[in-house]
């Protein structure tokens, strides 16, 4: 499954790029900002699930993925 959640992050990190490159030359699209924004949001859950994957925790990106839910680092984390 690790495959799937890596490739899953690859493919939302190249359509970020892609998006904040047309945002570079001016050429921004109507609603690039807010899937920037959404792209985002994507990739923290991504990134906790490959965390989550990583210590040991059976995983799913079709079940936990999907679910859309919120990344809440606590009230301990840096920057807070």
């Amino acid at each position: 499954m690790a495959q799937g959640i890596i490739g899953k992050i690859q493919e939302l990190s190249g359509e970020r790029e892609k998006i904040l490159a047309r945002e570079g030359t001016h050429h921004a699209e109507t609603g690039d900002h807010v899937r920037i924004g959404q792209i985002d949001h994507d990739l923290q859950v991504l990134w906790d699930l490959r965390r989550r994957e990583l210590a040991g925790e059976n995983v799913s990106l079709r079940e936990d993925y999907y679910d859309r839910y919120t990344v809440d680092p606590g009230g301990d984390a840096p920057g807070r």
